[in-house]
């Protein structure tokens, strides 16, 4: 998928419109055209959370941020 085709897919993800399966569908779909692993799970939380230290009020992203965070993933090869 193409940048602008995920930003679109990532706003629907944020809508959560739709029944649960459909969610997870888009989850998939998102996860299944980028890099990150498990990076549709950044539209909620940030990377590295830990409930116990971070305040997710405070994490407020733009789907274009996430989008690209997700698109320029490396892997470490050890």
């Amino acid at each position: 998928m193409k940048r602008k085709e995920l930003i679109e897919l990532g706003k629907r993800i944020i809508k959560a419109e739709g029944t649960e399966r459909e969610l997870d569908e888009l989850y998939e779909i998102f996860n299944k055209n980028v890099p990150y692993p498990n990076g549709a799970n950044l539209f909620y939380y940030p990377e590295n959370y830990n409930a116990r230290k971070d305040n997710l009020n405070l994490y407020n992203p733009t789907v274009e941020s996430i989008v690209d965070k997700c698109l320029n993933y490396k892997a470490i090869n050890l």
